[in-house]
């Protein structure tokens, strides 16, 4: 029989479970489960960074510059189309996503999708707020404008689709 080991992350933790890359005694609290077993954190890290090596902090910027303006236009007449929000915003998710993945030469950043995603947000502000006046003006007095909230919810399907659609791309 062999002796239990004591896990390199918690070692008052008895294991028999050890690293499929690096052989390290781990605890089922730090195993992460891949396709080849389960690994330690270090190596996860060691294996996630692979994917960042060349990816330079300028790039979440120029993500940001150009989708911006894409989601700016989007954001603006998208939400007008009604019920044809439900198709278009993922594909303008989709789009914006793949517009910033083109400026930043399909690079991959830890948080390009925060990047890309935060601008959908942005972009879609200006008609989100301008379908929030009617609103506020027939609150204040229900005689003076009576507007239906359909702006507004179409205005917040084409966000939740579209920043979905670009987060779903770019994670």
């Amino acid at each position: 029989m062999t002796e239990p080991l004591y896990c390199i992350n918690h070692p008052t933790v008895e294991t028999y479970l050890r690293c499929a890359r690096c052989e390290a005694p781990i605890c089922d609290k730090c195993a992460v489960q891949t396709e080849v077993g389960y690994i330690c954190p270090a190596c996860l890290n060691r294996q996630q960074r692979v994917f960042y090596a060349d990816f330079r902090p300028i790039y979440y910027p120029l993500a940001a510059a150009i989708a911006l303006p894409l989601a700016l236009i989007a954001g603006w007449i998208l939400p007008a189309t009604g019920w044809f929000t439900i198709f278009l915003g993922p594909l303008a998710g989709t789009g914006i996503a793949e517009a910033a993945r083109w400026a930043i030469r399909r690079r991959r950043g830890r948080y390009t999708w925060l990047v890309v995603a935060g601008a959908i947000v942005v972009g879609g502000l200006p008609r989100l707020l301008l379908s929030l006046v009617p609103l506020v003006v027939s609150a204040a007095d229900p005689s003076l404008l009576t507007v239906g909230v359909w702006p507004l919810v179409w205005t917040g399907v084409y966000l939740f689709t579209a920043v979905g659609t670009a987060v779903a791309r770019l994670r």
